[in-house]
């Protein structure tokens, strides 16, 4: 990687203004307060035993303590006892009294299987033995001790909506964790109905705060009655706060998944209603260096079906775990005051002409919030610590892109020279005030050797792995049955490739940026209209808005920081023409540092809407399930044949899928429904041809070609 030319540069030249006249619509209640590592703190270290014994005196604080404190039984009693069940049950009931007696037992029963509990044996019991699990397979637990201290102080005046980003199972049971730790009240915490089946831990995890629900109401408007009330009054009577997570479910790809809002739906509107003063929203952030789902997460993305969550698989998975796991990051991120960032937009008046429990919210209150759920995603990846592996990870793909060995040396300087990339657009990082990068890097490699190993020759190589995909039930997957010379090289392959992708926050857009404008000096153009790059700069945008969680609200904001950015790295240079034209410096290796990490999602994308061109756009109508097929088929031969622009990675079903669903927003694909079943077509208007042809010219203008990696994986033969 070529050092930066304009780091420390005594020119005295100043970043040219690339501010427009678009108004840039950003919430002001966000302010993004400057990252640091060394605010973390370890609570695995000697000095922290006494914080982490099970047995101490639970001097506890509550984020916003009632006069009367309502117990979990309460709680269920105010359900039962609001207007919305009132008027369900005389809805149900006709007046009759037995039948309404019958329903009550009902929605009782229902709010057992829903409700939390405070068990504190239950707490310090599971508590223990966190102790002794972190204590086997992690180095470090980090806390950033100076945010949870400011967060603290915000205490008092209002309920807390805790939202953590999802990564692993582990992400409630750490927060819980590191909460009691701290002597602050647990949460009631949201988790789904395969943790409630699980025999034992069902119980044990609702005594430690946990309140399940159904991934699927369907049409039980009863079932929705119920869980929407009872979200209410953790709202309203609870003083403990909440915790749940905006994107739904766990992120398989190690990237941020796009929010969704029914549940912030939930615990919101008592605020649009009008029923308490204000809530304090905490995105919270925790970065894995490895996830012990790991070999899972790339199994499923290749279409091998879950494993069904059982206590004795957790059990047992406990049992024989022995390697080291690295370390974890938690944050809790600057707190959002909800009445502060709806500003004028809570209207509450328009709710005062009925019962509350009678109202839904309006439609600009659900955009409102969608708003909501897109920053706190934002804020939470904004906040994610960047490990040195996953610099590691970027770094060796960037070599080996262009067919180079990386030493150990050479990976030092390249990781050094990513931590000052990422540092500059805000990232915080391990590299971060590290006086002994080699040693950093040693470590990580140690914890990850099974992705990546130094040779004897102190070369870095991609690491022998051993599957075995004989057991796999063939007639459970998710795509197409792969054969297993490619299932062999792809498992490593995105191993390594989930390690890229939580850098994509930071590098997505100032890839595009620089590849856009790659394409547009193409034409022989050489000085580029600030507004046509921006327009080039949002075509992609929009492409990839669902894969890298990009929204048109940050559009703005977000490209002038990538140009501020790319000029201080020395890739953009002031152009003598005047503010409204850019001029793009000669583009060597370090363009090709933010091009390779969009490399692989642009061949992802390439090859699945060349598949809707060759294969169904003279099919009438498909499922999503024979489009992932076609792809991973089409993939798998490409790779056969080690055609250019196509990379192991193009088989993720979680990348097709999302190709898919945002051809569907643009409009290039069209999406029905008959017999509960979605199913598409390609629309008549040539737009899918044209963004094919698009995505041919941006893959020709990258700088290297893609390896199919087939002598990069030890023993693996296609």
């Amino acid at each position: 990687m070529a050092p930066n030319p304009s780091s420390g540069s005594g020119s005295g030249s100043r970043p040219p203004n690339h501010r427009s006249n678009d108004v840039v619509v950003e919430s002001m209640t966000i302010k993004l307060s400057p990252g640091k590592l060394a605010e973390f703190r370890n609570l695995l270290a000697p000095q922290y035993r006494e914080r982490r014994d099970m047995t101490k005196r639970y001097r506890v604080t509550v984020p916003f303590r009632k006069d009367q404190p309502v117990t979990p039984e309460r709680l269920k009693q105010l359900v039962l006892a609001s207007g919305r069940i009132q008027l369900l049950l005389d809805e149900q009931s006709s007046n009759d009294k037995a039948k309404r007696a019958e329903l009550a037992r009902t929605i009782a029963e229902l709010l057992d299987e829903i409700g939390l509990a405070e068990n504190l044996p239950v707490i310090r019991t599971l508590g223990t033995m966190l102790n002794a699990i972190f204590d086997r397979i992690y180095t470090g637990v980090y806390v950033n001790e100076v945010k949870l201290e400011q967060l603290r102080s915000r205490y008092g005046r209002q309920t807390v909506l805790y939202l953590p980003s999802h990564r692993s199972y582990g992400d409630f049971i750490l927060m819980s964790y590191v909460l009691f730790c701290y002597n602050i009240a647990i949460p009631g915490i949201a988790a789904g109905m395969d943790f409630y089946s699980m025999a034992g831990m069902g119980s044990a995890l609702r005594n430690t705060g946990a309140f399940y629900m159904r991934r699927t109401y369907g049409n039980d408007r009863q079932y929705w009655y119920i869980f929407r009330e009872y979200m209410r009054q953790l709202i309203v009577a609870y003083d403990r706060g909440i915790e749940f997570f905006v994107e739904g479910t766990r992120s398989r790809s190690n990237k941020a998944l796009s929010p969704k809002i029914g549940l912030l739906s939930m615990a919101l509107e008592p605020l649009f209603m009008g029923e308490v003063p204000d809530l304090l929203v905490v995105p919270v952030s925790v970065s894995y260096d490895r996830p012990v789902e790991e070999q899972l997460f790339v199994y499923e993305l290749l279409g091998v079906p879950k494993p069904k969550e059982t206590t004795r698989g957790l059990l047992k998975a406990l049992s024989i775990v022995r390697e080291n796991y690295g370390t974890i990051y938690l944050e809790f991120g600057d707190p959002l005051s909800a009445k502060d960032y709806f500003g004028e937009g809570l209207n509450r008046t328009r709710h005062t002409v009925a019962p509350t429990f009678a109202q839904t919210l309006a439609r600009e209150e659900r955009d409102a919030i969608q708003n909501l759920a897109n920053d706190v995603v934002h804020l939470q990846q904004h906040r994610m610590v960047l490990t040195a592996f996953h610099l590691i990870a970027i770094h060796y793909n960037y070599r080996k892109y262009h067919g180079q060995t990386v030493t150990l040396a050479e990976l030092v300087t390249g990781v050094t020279q990513l931590g000052r990339m990422l540092e500059d657009l805000g990232a915080v990082t391990e590299v971060e005030g590290c006086m002994d990068v080699q040693q950093l890097c040693l470590g990580a490699l140690d914890v990850h050797r099974n992705v990546l190993q130094l040779t004897g020759d102190g070369v870095l190589v991609i690491a022998r792995s051993y599957h075995d995909f004989s057991r796999v039930d063939k007639r459970k997957l998710k795509g197409y049955n792969l054969t297993d010379g490619v299932m062999k090289l792809a498992v490593p392959i995105f191993s390594l490739q989930l390690y890229c992708n939580p850098c994509l926050h930071w590098l997505a857009v100032p890839a595009m940026v620089l590849l856009a404008g790659r394409a547009l000096a193409s034409s022989g153009t050489a000085l580029l209209l600030r507004s046509e790059l921006m327009r080039a700069v949002r075509e992609l945008r929009t492409l990839y808005g669902l894969e890298f969680v990009l929204y048109a609200r940050r559009e703005t904001v977000e490209f002038d920081g990538a140009l501020e950015h790319l000029y201080r790295q020395g890739l953009l240079r002031s152009s003598p023409a005047g503010q409204d034209t850019l001029d793009f410096a000669p583009q060597g290796d370090l363009a090709s540092v933010y091009l390779s990490a969009l490399g692989p999602f642009l061949c992802t994308y390439l090859q699945s809407v060349a598949v809707l061109v060759d294969q169904f756009r003279g099919k009438a109508l498909f499922t999503e399930k024979e489009y992932l097929a076609a792809v991973q088929q089409h993939v798998e031969q490409q790779l056969l044949r080690q055609e250019r622009n196509v990379h192991p990675y193009c088989l993720s079903l979680d990348s097709i899928s999302l190709a898919l669903h945002s051809l569907v927003s643009l409009g290039a694909v069209r999406k029905s429904k008959s017999d509960n079943v979605y199913r598409y077509d390609l629309g008549t208007d040539g737009m899918i041809e044209s963004i094919h042809e698009r995505l041919k010219r941006y893959c020709a203008l990258l700088p290297f070609e893609y390896l199919t990696f087939q002598n990069a994986v030890t023993g693996c033969k296609l």
